[in-house]
């Protein structure tokens, strides 16, 4: 396409007419435009243009200096854009679309609510629950430039001069004034400029009044801003209310009831603040929704990784429909995914990286995401899109993890008893994964959580199974296993809530138990029904097993790990399982009651060639004396933690540091936990909710966030304060 002229907008303009000037709707959509063809000169003759169309183009930036002063609907979905900061020149803008642009982030929305004013619709959506989100994070970041303002002048010497130290402030101020989440560091570093700026330009008498951005009455009116930071959310993304006696809930060191405190009794308890309970994913974003149940969560990878102290605070939730991916600080809900029809039992997380059309390197962190339906979808969260698509089994998918050397290594345990290890590759410049299989596995049992081996992640993969504690050899170069290569298959970008082909999903029968249909003790829960196919239009991948030749047999590599309590330990559930640190591995359900803490290197040099290996055990944690299955354990191995929720809402918390650093023999007792954090009992739809089951607890590797999911649609987040 070349350069627009004076007729092709009088042809594609409404209402027909003869002169540019009378153009109140223009569609140049679908043109493969790019940048430069957009003239100034040209398109500021259209003085009366109100509705601009550029989607489906190679549009990379829009020109500064369009004069269309009276535009009020923008549309430039599935373009190339990578910045939205010359939006400005449109302050009449009420209705925007921007989807599909991979290279803008969840930053660049907040931009556009704070340079729009009047913004009514973003991408389809009511904007209002963004703008509150821009007011609350401008009011923080003023408070915090205004303190790092009176503390530069403070220390500033006499003789120092003004101009040189105020640009200095400006420095100063964006490297060290830090706010929220790291993925809205573009957003919060952009603002800490321009409030500086202004600080520094009002002789700091007026950064109050410069930089709380003026919103429509409808941004304000339909939720007031909190007087603290935690943003409004949207209906139904509401936090539930915190009793005001609970506002502060530091567990002293618990000791559990009809049982000593051991070894672990003489720790200093840790002081954990509630700072959120949100209802984030709930069905049709109902507030009354407080049966839904979450599954799994794990923290995004920190992007300065490899750095001391690397850490971060975004965190993402599956259950029911959704993914969530929330900031532990603010309680920002930063995206949320939904796949109708599907319930989320599991998410991971991988960093890869991506080469752009333009040759320039980004870093990308993708979170897989899989449950019900066999499928893992592939979310490019800062985006906000679905980004791939894998049929990866016939039947529910239990668990998923990334391989901790290979980051575009995927594991899947289904329930039709396959592990499958995938290449989910990486995305080429129209955002296709071409996905492969690299070993399937056929089990004797469901595995419901996987551990590459923290020692050797290559060599062998350890999962907590429906019967028992197994292990794999799972190395690529060792003939005797029969790795299972298929033909790569592409994922088409799927944009978010994207449609998709109908998938058969197998029906489970009733002796296999889903984690989502846990019952109470005596009671006989009915067969799980599965939602019936929905019918949508993306590309899905072909059945995975198309082709392919079968194994001869599943016990060629598994080994099963027992456990000592006796034989009725011998392939019981293991439903909790993860490494503590390089050798020492937390397993929960061999045991009732109890968690085991063993280690891998001694339990593996004993192994010889048998296929059953009795564990090692180093000590034994006491937990909750429950029959009720599926509350999965986590480990924060740089602080030695081990951590589990309960069918009463409790969180146990274990600092086995010493316990691993002792000499055998074991302790003949069970350890105490360091202490126990008792459910808060917060407050929704006026009720108090004094009870919940607490499916899974997991903390940042810093352990400055916890983050627990529960039975009852609530996500909760603690924040660890520092004696």
């Amino acid at each position: 396409m070349g350069p627009l002229s004076a007729r092709l907008l009088i042809q594609r303009g409404r209402p027909k007419c003869d002169r540019l000037g009378k153009i109140r709707s223009l569609d140049l959509s679908g043109m493969n435009l790019l940048s430069e063809h957009l003239d100034p000169k040209l398109l500021s003759r259209l003085k009366q243009l109100q509705e601009l169309d550029l989607s489906n183009n190679q549009l990379e930036t829009l020109p500064a200096n369009l004069g269309l002063s009276h535009l009020r609907i923008l549309r430039c979905a599935n373009n190339q854009l990578g910045d939205v900061t010359v939006l400005y020149q449109f302050p009449q803008l009420e209705e925007l679309s921007l989807e599909g642009n991979p290279f803008l982030t969840v930053s660049d929305n907040l931009k556009v609510s704070f340079l729009l004013p009047k913004l009514r619709k973003v991408n389809g959506k009511d904007a209002s629950s963004t703008c509150s989100q821009v007011e609350n994070l401008n009011r923080e970041l003023t408070s915090r430039v205004t303190a790092h303002w009176e503390k530069f002048m403070a220390a500033l010497s006499p003789e120092e001069e003004a101009e040189k130290a105020q640009a200095d402030f400006v420095r100063s101020a964006v490297r060290d004034v830090r706010y929220g989440p790291e993925s809205l560091s573009d957003f919060t570093q952009w603002r800490v400029r321009m409030i500086s700026e202004e600080l520094v330009a009002s002789g700091g008498t007026q950064v109050h009044e410069a930089n709380i951005s003026e919103r429509p009455p409808k941004a304000t009116t339909i939720q007031e801003p909190r007087a603290g930071p935690v943003a409004s959310k949207r209906p139904g993304d509401g936090p539930v209310n915190l009793s005001p006696n609970k506002r502060v809930c530091t567990s002293p060191l618990a000791q559990v009831e009809g049982s000593p405190v051991g070894s672990a009794g003489s720790q200093t308890a840790l002081q954990l603040e509630p700072l959120h309970f949100l209802q984030c994913h709930s069905k049709n974003n109902s507030p009354r929704d407080l049966e839904t149940q979450l599954w799994a969560c794990a923290f995004e990878p920190a992007w300065d990784e490899g750095q001391a102290g690397a850490t971060s605070q975004t965190v993402a939730t599956c259950g029911g429909e959704a993914v969530c991916v929330i900031d532990c600080q603010t309680g920002i809900v930063l995206h949320k995914y939904k796949a109708p029809s599907e319930e989320f039992f599991s998410v991971a997380w991988t960093a890869l990286t991506v080469v752009t059309q333009a040759g320039h390197k980004k870093r990308w962190s993708v979170l897989a995401a899989a449950g019900l339906r066999g499928l893992v979808r592939l979310l490019h969260v800062r985006a906000g899109f679905c980004c791939g698509l894998i049929r990866a089994h016939k039947k529910a998918i239990a668990t998923l993890c990334f391989s901790p050397t290979h980051e575009t290594h995927l594991f899947t345990a289904s329930y039709d008893k396959r592990i499958i290890l995938w290449d989910i590759g990486v995305p080429n410049h129209d955002y296709e994964f071409q996905a492969s299989q690299l070993l399937t596995l056929d089990t004797t049992s469901i595995a419901l959580r996987l551990c590459p081996v923290a020692s050797c992640p290559d060599a062998y993969l350890l999962a907590g199974c429906e019967g028992g504690c197994r292990c794999w050899d799972v190395r690529l170069d060792q003939p005797q296993k029969r790795s299972v290569r298929a033909t790569p298959r592409t994922t088409k970008s799927l944009g978010l809530e994207a449609p998709t082909r109908p998938v058969n999903c197998s029906p489970h029968s009733a002796s296999e138990a889903l984690p989502h249909s846990r019952a109470l003790p005596g009671h006989v829960p009915a067969p799980p029904k599965l939602p019936p196919p929905v019918t949508r239009h993306t590309q899905v991948l072909a059945p995975p097993f198309q082709g392919l030749e079968a194994r001869e047999g599943p016990e060629v590599c598994e080994v099963e790990f027992v456990f000592s309590e006796g034989s009725e330990a011998t392939g019981r559930r293991v439903d909790g399982l993860a490494f503590v640190n390089e050798d020492v591995v937390a397993s929960k359900g061999s045991s009732l009651g109890t968690i085991c803490l063993w280690s891998w290197s001694q339990t593996w040099q004993g192994r010889g060639s048998q296929s059953t290996v009795a564990v090692v055990v180093l000590a034994r944690l006491q937990w909750s004396p429950t029959e009720l299955a599926y509350f999965s354990l986590s480990t924060c191995p740089g602080e030695g933690m081990v951590l589990c929720g309960d069918e009463e809402g409790n969180v146990w918390i274990y600092d086995v540091r010493p316990l691993v650093a002792q000499r055998p023999p074991p302790p003949a007792t069970p350890q105490a936990p360091t202490q126990i954090l008792k459910w808060p009992q917060p407050r929704a739809l006026g009720q108090t909710v004094s009870r919940t089951m607490v499916n899974t607890v997991v903390a940042d590797p810093t352990f400055t966030y916890l983050t627990a999911l529960t039975d009852s649609n609530i996500v909760a987040i603690w924040r660890r304060n520092q004696p």
